[in-house]
């Protein structure tokens, strides 16, 4: 491991953490930094730091960084931007090795901001410690409990997915909307201005870090185009990566340079990064989670050959589209495969095929059974996808029914090996129905605890299918 890594590591995964200008007063980042740290119950030594108050949330409070009993490894300063690098230079003076800043007013603002983040670095450098931010909300890690501002009810059990992002409400809707489909962090770094680290060291130390296995990031610009390209070469060669860039019209760029302070740079040249090191490209926060989950639970290359199931006509001619669009195929049954099929599905209304058509919603469930197993089955195709629209299947089935769904998708998958891919979703708007909402919550919840992705719609499910099978780097397919 490089020094730059057990540098960013000693941040990462710190032992100790002191919170300057932390604080009880509601509203405050003082505030909010503290209560989610202790609500998060940080692994390590946790110091908070206020001259002017002796107990904050029932923990004792010190006066300064010097008075604390050892040096931490880790700073966080809740403090304004002009008030920071008298707390920096103490930083220096005692040795810390990481300080995180979260204050705006730094370079986005120019002029005078700009000037105090260059002298904020300075301190850094002679001081012999790395900065994270500023302008950002720091770090969330499972692995210590350490978490950014509003993380305070993130999960404490590690996953394999890295995040990086320049911005700060970013890292939290991902990280939110990925542990709600069960997906889990080795961290989240919210890095703001990349005033000392950026982009390129963090792509670095997470292509080294054992504990990650996917890396995910919003990127607004790239402070070293050399740098990062590099970062980017030696990252994709030994992980997925998926990064959604902005910055690519013109009102988004100068959005950008007021957000972080960033140069966006060309469409063309980052298109060509992308192409070039088999970077998945995403956009949106949706986009990103989507493909995250496909990923995790079909891996790197599945397949692109689709076998399209669901309970209409429609939706299968539909799909055939959105597949073509996408790159991806619905190729025709095996003739086995297609001869049983026909046997099971003898009824009214339905077509053996691909797609499949099985002729409503939700058929008795042993003929349901036979037909999507034999679906799994099909040597011509590469992932199974079921679509239904569960207030179709309550009203024919209801919630006992489509609990035994979940269990016949279940098996199905676990018997056939298989990646299958459920669409779910609900087209009742009626208020005085059943909880019908609640009824796909608890559905999608069991089958994404069996390893079952589950998308709100097809072309969703169809374009992350796609994009993670675009990932053209060698060792991966390894």
């Amino acid at each position: 491991m490089s020094s730059d890594f057990d540098e960013i590591d000693s941040i990462i995964n710190a032992r100790s953490l002191a919170i300057v200008g932390a604080s009880g007063v509601p509203m405050k980042f003082g505030s909010y930094y503290t209560s989610s740290q202790l609500q998060m119950d940080f692994a390590g030594s946790l110091y908070l730091i206020n001259p002017n108050e002796k107990e904050i949330m029932g923990r004792s409070v010190y006066p300064d960084l010097k008075s604390l009993p050892e040096v931490p490894d880790l700073v966080a300063l809740t403090i304004p931007a002009h008030t920071s690098l008298e707390v920096m230079r103490e930083c220096a003076d005692i040795g810390v090795k990481g300080v995180i800043m979260i204050a705006s007013g730094f370079r986005e603002v120019g002029g005078e901001g700009e000037a105090l983040q260059e002298e904020a670095l300075e301190i850094a450098r002679a001081g012999g410690f790395r900065i994270v931010g500023p302008n950002c909300f720091g770090i969330y890690n499972p692995r210590n409990r350490l978490t950014v501002i509003p993380g305070y009810d993130f999960s404490k059990t590690p996953g394999r997915i890295a995040f990086i992002s320049q911005s700060g409400g970013y890292s939290v809707h991902v990280a939110r909307q990925a542990q709600s489909l069960g997906l889990g962090f080795s961290a989240v770094v919210s890095y703001g201005n990349a005033a000392d680290l950026n982009e390129a060291d963090f792509l670095l130390y997470f292509a080294q870090d054992r504990q990650t296995g996917v890396i995910a990031g919003y990127l607004e610009g790239v402070m070293d185009g050399e740098s990062f390209s590099k970062a980017l070469s030696e990252a994709s060669a030994v992980k997925p990566v998926v990064l959604w860039k902005v910055g690519r019209s013109e009102s988004s760029k100068r959005a950008v340079a007021s957000h972080t302070g960033s140069m966006a740079g060309s469409s063309e040249i980052w298109d060509g990064l992308v192409r070039q090191h088999g970077v998945i490209p995403a956009s949106g926060v949706d986009e990103v989670v989507d493909i995250l989950l496909a990923l995790e639970r079909l891996g790197v290359r599945p397949g692109r050959r689709i076998l399209m199931a669901s309970g209409g006509g429609g939706i299968g001619t539909y799909a055939g589209d959105v597949a073509e669009a996408e790159g991806l195929t619905i190729p025709p049954l095996e003739e086995g495969c297609l001869k049983r099929m026909q046997a099971i599905l003898n009824r009214a209304g339905a077509v053996a095929g691909n797609p499949l058509d099985i002729g409503a919603p939700l058929i008795p469930m042993p003929e349901f059974e036979g037909a999507i197993r034999e679906a799994a089955m099909n040597p011509s195709t590469d992932i199974l996808i079921f679509d239904l629209a569960i207030n179709f299947g309550y009203d024919l089935a209801g919630e006992a029914g489509l609990d035994l769904v979940s269990d016949i998708l279940i098996r199905t998958r676990r018997e056939s090996e298989k990646p299958l891919v459920v669409v779910l979703y609900s087209r009742s708007f009626d208020p005085d129905k059943l909880d019908l909402e609640g009824v796909l919550r608890r559905m999608r919840w069991k089958l994404l605890g069996e390893g079952i992705p589950v998308y709100p719609s097809v072309p969703r499910a169809m374009r992350a299918i796609a994009r993670v099978n675009i990932q053209a780097t060698a060792s991966l397919s390894a």
